[in-house]
């Protein structure tokens, strides 16, 4: 009776009601089609027949898998891990690194996000008035209106925040010294933007001459989710580290080298015509690297009390920054429908050829017996 209650609780519904769904249309598409043929033209002509619309169907169908990716696909495309690599701003974050295009990438000469958002707002104040913050884009080229307005963005987000540019919903009902708090809580946070952070938001204000990465390219945290989140995978599984959970750090700025070659900066219809043309024709796959940046937080900063907001992570700064180093893999996702198509195409020719002669027996043996 342990046993039937056992068996019973292993779930093989649906397994099993697939199997004889698939099965049974099985028989009663390919089956019923065999058996209308066979019967017409005798079991092997039909059922050479029959195999032949199969495998050209299954090659028809192999190849939209093939341009498309689905299907019977292969592996998707991952980052793989190269190294994991400590270093303070001192001695420069990859310096030990075995990689030697990560030796190139010098992040901690970086300036701040923060300190960008200023700077871009004092050009602003100066080029466009006092009233920059609010004033519209009207009387403006298209440049100097798609600038102002991520300037705008930027400073409404990563900006400097005071007492008074606190809105009215912030200020309602706290005390003069809780919004004194809220401010500066508001501006440490925007003081701890990071650059990957501010280049989902505004990413005209990163001028790439003013900021050396050693051939490398900044990612926005949009441009980096996959590769943010192989990389806390990689540091939780690490044995060189004892972090408990995501929480107890906080993700830096992530970057990437190599590749095939994109789309240029501010890029028409040609531009991206011939970037497709060209990547379509590139046969190989230039290597490509990325490299996430992260650091451990304060304990003070992550403990929460019950029924209480909670906190923002601080990061620790006596603490190394960790580089993971990661390598792209490509996968081989039209490995297999490529494979299905082709054998499918094949067998498909294969069959036909032999259709093929068995006509050319047929008509030689009718013209003798029409001779004789």
């Amino acid at each position: 009776m342990e046993m039937i209650d056992l068996i019973a609780g292993l779930a093989w519904d649906p397994e099993i009601r697939g199997f004889l769904a698939v099965l049974a249309g099985f028989i009663t598409w390919m089956g019923s089609i065999w058996l209308l043929l066979s019967t017409n033209s005798g079991t092997r002509l039909g059922t050479m027949l029959a195999l032949a619309g199969f495998f050209g169907w299954m090659a028809i169908m192999g190849s939209i898998w093939w341009i498309y990716g689905i299907g019977w696909a292969g592996d998707a495309p991952t980052w793989g891990e190269v190294e994991i690599v400590e270093g303070t701003d001192d001695e420069g974050h990859l310096t030990y690194a075995a990689l030697d295009e990560a030796n190139a990438l010098r992040s901690e000469s970086l300036p701040s996000a923060h300190e960008i958002v200023v700077e871009a707002a004092a050009a602003a104040e100066t080029d466009f008035g006092s009233g920059w913050l609010t004033s519209g884009p009207s009387g403006l080229t298209n440049d100097e209106a798609e600038r102002l307005i991520e300037v705008q963005t930027a400073w409404l987000e990563y900006g400097v925040v005071t007492v008074d540019s606190l809105t009215a919903d912030q200020k309602e009902g706290l005390s003069p010294g809780e919004i004194a708090d809220l401010a500066a809580e508001e501006q440490a946070k925007n003081e701890a933007t990071t650059l990957s952070e501010l280049a989902a938001v505004a990413p005209g204000l990163i001028d790439p001459e003013s900021v050396e990465l050693g051939g490398w390219t900044l990612l926005s945290t949009a441009e980096a989710g996959e590769a943010q989140a192989s990389a806390i995978a990689m540091v939780l599984e690490s044995n060189d580290f004892s972090f408990g959970s995501q929480a107890e750090f906080k993700l830096l700025d992530a970057f990437t080298i190599g590749g095939k070659k994109g789309l240029p900066e501010d890029p028409n219809m040609w531009d991206r015509v011939w970037t497709k043309i060209r990547q379509t024709a590139q046969i190989t796959h230039p290597t490509r690297y990325g490299v996430v940046q992260l650091q451990q937080v304060t304990e003070e900063s992550i403990t929460n009390l019950p029924g209480s907001a909670p906190q923002r992570p601080v990061v620790d700064a006596e603490e190394p920054i960790v580089s993971i180093v990661m390598i792209r893999d490509l996968g081989n996702v039209r490995l297999r429908p490529a494979m299905v198509t082709i054998g499918s195409l094949l067998i498909f020719f294969a069959l036909c050829y032999m259709l093929h002669e068995r006509d050319k027996l047929v008509m030689a043996r009718r013209a003798e017996f029409e001779g004789a």
